[in-house]
């Protein structure tokens, strides 16, 4: 008999499968354990970018608030500080020096007051008011008549406007702005003109309502309004001169925007006037360094004071009455220059700008409010009215 010996063969299990402990076959895992660790760190990296971006939204939103509740109080502050001024306008009406009743003065508590207008603590936070009078300016809605066309020739001729040419078209323009017919003076405009422009528009026939509205007069540049001596150092010297000291070279203008206003009530207060807008009421360089002289020490209680100083000056004639070289010229007699005056000056005033500014303990954040006041009462019977409120959208430090 014969035996025979099979050789006995294993077949190996799949590349995936191994043997288990029983010897059956179990799938072999090979790498998943790197694809999950994988998967997790994605996740994780995901999960972080959220809670990143959740955390810096959060931030953001906390910031925001914090803003916001920053410029509430200051803003209040600043408000705060409009209402100060407007108490001590009220208060300025008091025979207390060195307040009067008689007048309006840059010596008076509603200007010079800085313990009630300078860093003034408040609530956590100070404010800071500047108070100027609009009645120191040339009222741009006043009188349509030659008197405030001579105020207007004075004033622009002496801030840089010599052509005799471009003076009479910006005045002349200026005034068929505002009157309701479509008949443009000798030199103005009217609706024929503009509609003629590159980009079209109509006359106001009406008041301006901000003196920036000039330069949709006819005539009228950026440069004449605000100035255009760029150079700082001559700029300071110019304005540390007096219109009859001035040399300016052909060209250059001094700008107009600080001397004309829409809110006041029609008269220049000639306590308060710059020396550029009493030269525009006709005065002469001699009368004006008077003046300025007489109400540092003593301020007008009526403009009857004012012609009897000029009078005492010029005596029966007006000699040199010429505003500077190459102006225009003023009344030529002491008389024509009273008549002048009784329609053109005074020394009380009815409206007031006031500039506040607001700011909180440890902010950078500041806030402007900047307010016109009226004051239409009496001494004794104030009553104060708000002509206009606004906001600066400037803010910072």
């Amino acid at each position: 008999m014969f035996m025979v010996q099979c050789a006995r063969f294993e077949i190996p299990p799949p590349p995936l499968f191994k043997r288990g402990a029983r010897g059956d076959l179990v799938r072999e895992v090979r790498g998943e354990r790197g694809l999950a660790l994988v998967v997790v760190l994605w996740i994780l990296a995901f999960l972080g970018v959220v809670f990143t971006t959740f955390t810096f939204s959060m931030r953001t939103e906390l910031a925001a608030a914090g803003n916001f509740k920053e410029q509430a109080e200051s803003y209040y502050v600043a408000e705060a500080g409009v209402y100060r001024a407007a108490a001590e306008i009220i208060n300025a009406d008091r025979n207390v020096t060195p307040d009067s009743t008689f007048y309006d003065a840059s010596s008076e508590h509603w200007h010079t007051n800085q313990a009630a207008y300078e860093n003034v603590a408040l609530g956590g936070g100070h404010y800071w008011v500047a108070v100027r009078d609009e009645e120191s300016k040339i009222p741009l809605n006043g009188p349509q008549n030659p008197t405030t066309d001579a105020m207007l020739r004075r004033l622009f001729s002496n801030s840089g406007v010599t052509d005799e040419k471009l003076l009479s078209i910006i005045v002349d323009s200026i005034q068929d702005w505002r009157d309701t017919d479509n008949l443009h003076r000798l030199n103005g405009a009217e609706d024929d003109y503009y509609l003629s422009r590159p980009t079209p528009y109509r006359t106001k026939n009406g008041d301006f309502e901000s003196v920036e509205e000039l330069l949709l007069v006819k005539g009228m540049t950026p440069e004449i309004l605000y100035g255009n001596i760029a150079s700082q150092q001559r700029q300071a010297e110019l304005g540390a001169q007096l219109p009859w000291e001035r040399d300016l070279k052909p060209g250059e203008y001094l700008g107009v925007i600080q001397h004309l206003s829409v809110h006041s009530s029609g008269k220049v207060n000639v306590n308060t006037a710059s020396s550029e807008v009493l030269m525009a009421l006709g005065l002469t360089a001699a009368e004006t360094r008077s003046v300025l002289d007489r109400r540092t020490a003593t301020p007008f209680r009526s403009v009857n004071e004012l012609t009897n100083l000029i009078t005492s000056i010029s005596g029966g004639e007006r000699q040199g009455f010429q505003m500077v070289p190459g102006g225009q010229s003023g009344p030529a007699s002491p008389q024509q220059l009273r008549i002048t005056l009784a329609q053109t000056a005074d020394v009380r005033a009815k409206s007031f700008a006031v500039e506040s500014a607001g700011r909180m303990a440890g902010s950078r954040l500041t806030v402007r409010v900047a307010a016109i006041l009226q004051n239409d009462g009496t001494p004794g019977r104030p009553k104060l009215s708000i002509r206009l409120w606004s906001i600066d959208p400037r803010q910072g430090a």
